[in-house]
Order: structure tokens, then sequence, then C-alpha cells
């Protein structure tokens, strides 16, 4: 769904690169003579390239190796000034929908009709709120904990099974991040339970933590890299819908690092504002 958030920011965007073009097409444009303008021919495989002059001096003038760098500039030039053009085109029809902009349709109704009556409605658009519970809702099947293991607990009361994983759920939480523990996910070859998945709810699809905290033991690093490679024949890779984190006995979590790190992933999955 676009929000009037996402126009503004496309105009800022858009204005960055406009002033950033536009201050290198001043620069160039002292390069070459203000009457030229180049012509590229195909010969064989290759260009051919000539200066096509306007005003007084009129004709053309074939360019040779010698004069590639100005050949360069010229299409440089060029480019600058195609890009320049549409940069501005595509800013006034922003700014035309920023000043024409009514709001989220599925809201306005929301908000137009009495309360009554819209508890009788099914909506056709579930907003970000209601997304959301419904998510957080899902019954799904958890992985059970052994009768002799340890026993460590979130601050909303969720047994996890790590003090690193207490630190995480806790931090995320507290950014209201919404996440389920060990949700089970089906990969090509099995099905694994991340430790956490994350809702973006930008794009309304899951995100998956993994936090590896044994990478000492031999086996288990085995174990994880393994693992590692399940998801990306899934097609599932970091920096796109994945998440590692890991840790040693010598190297553990550095809350201060993972709380700035959960900080820009709340930003990024939606939840600024909210």
């Amino acid at each position: 769904m676009i929000r009037i958030e996402d126009i503004d920011s496309m105009i800022h965007l858009y204005q960055k690169y406009y002033d950033n073009v536009l201050a290198e097409l001043k620069e160039v444009r002292k390069k070459v003579p203000s009457e030229a303008r180049l012509h590229a021919g195909k010969h064989g495989k290759a260009y051919q390239y000539y200066i096509r002059w306007n005003g007084a001096k009129r004709g053309r003038e074939y360019m040779s190796k010698e004069k590639m760098d100005e050949a360069k500039d010229l299409a440089q030039v060029e480019y600058l000034e195609k890009l320049l053009k549409k940069i501005q085109k595509d800013i006034k029809c922003f700014e035309y929908v920023q000043e024409t902009w009514s709001g989220n349709p599925f809201e306005w109704v929301e908000e137009n009709m009495s309360r009554g009556k819209y508890a009788l409605v099914s909506p056709v658009y579930c907003n970000d709120s209601c997304y959301i519970q419904e998510w957080k809702n899902q019954l799904y099947e958890k992985l059970r904990f052994k009768e002799d293991s340890p026993e460590f607990y979130t601050r909303q009361g969720l047994r996890v099974r790590s003090k690193s994983e207490v630190i995480i759920a806790d931090i995320l939480d507290e950014m209201q991040i919404p996440f389920l523990y060990e949700k089970p996910l089906k990969l090509k070859s099995m099905t694994v339970h991340p430790d956490f998945t994350l809702l973006d709810i930008h794009n309304r699809e899951e995100i998956y933590w993994e936090h590896f905290g044994m990478m000492d033991d031999a086996d288990y690093r085995n174990n994880a890299f393994g693992k590692m490679r399940k998801y990306e024949e899934s097609g599932i890779y970091q920096q796109d819908r994945l998440i590692w984190t890991f840790e040693t006995g010598k190297y553990t979590l550095n809350t201060r690092d993972l709380r700035s790190m959960i900080k820009q992933l709340r930003n990024r999955l939606g939840y600024e504002g909210k």
C-alpha cells in the first residue's frame, strides 16, 4: 500500500539526484562547445563518432581515436540532459500526487462510516494493525523442550533456549517488532524452526532470524553451516529475508551493537513511528 510518507521520500530522493546531476552537467558542459552534438553511426561491429555542429558552423566532423575523450564528454552531456529532464518531470508527477493525495482509501472508508455499520462489513483490505494482529495470533506446532533443559524466560514470559535468545527477544519486544518463536518453515529438503520469525509489514512477508550461539563446538558449527546452505538452496538469502547472528565463548553478543542493529531493522520492516 502506497503511503504519503513514501511519496515524500521519493520527492526527496529525486530532488537529491536532480541537484547532483545538474552540478555534474554544469561541469561537463565547460569541456565542450555549446553548439556541438555527438552523432554515432554503426560501422561493421563498431561505431564511428562525429560532431554535428549547429549555428554558424554547420556540418559534421569525424572524430578520430585521439578525440575520444571529447566524444565521451559530448555523450555525457546528452546523457545528463536527458536524465535531468526525466527526473524533473517525475518530481512534478510526485508533487502533483502529493498535493492531491486523499489518503489510504481503505482507512478513509473506515473513518467515514458509523462504527455500527462498519462492524457489519467484511473489509476487502486488512490495515497494518489488523494484519499484524492476525499474524501474531496464528497457530503453529512449537518445538518441545527436553525435560532437563534449563529454563530461560523473556520479560513477556516466553520460554526460549538461551540467555542470548532472551536478550534478542526482549529487545524485539522493546522495539515493538512482532515475532514468532520457532515457527516451522518448510524449505526444499527439510523443515526448520528459525529462532525468530519477524514480520516485514512494509512488504507483508516474513523475515527469519537464526542465532548460532555455540560456534566453538565443531559439530554445532558444521550443522549451522549446513542449515545456512539449506536456506540458500530454498532461495532465502542473508540481507534479503534472513538474519544470522553468532557467538562463541570468547565472543559473546554485544548488546549495544545488537540494539543498534535491531533499531535499524525496525525502520526497515516498517515499525518506525508505529
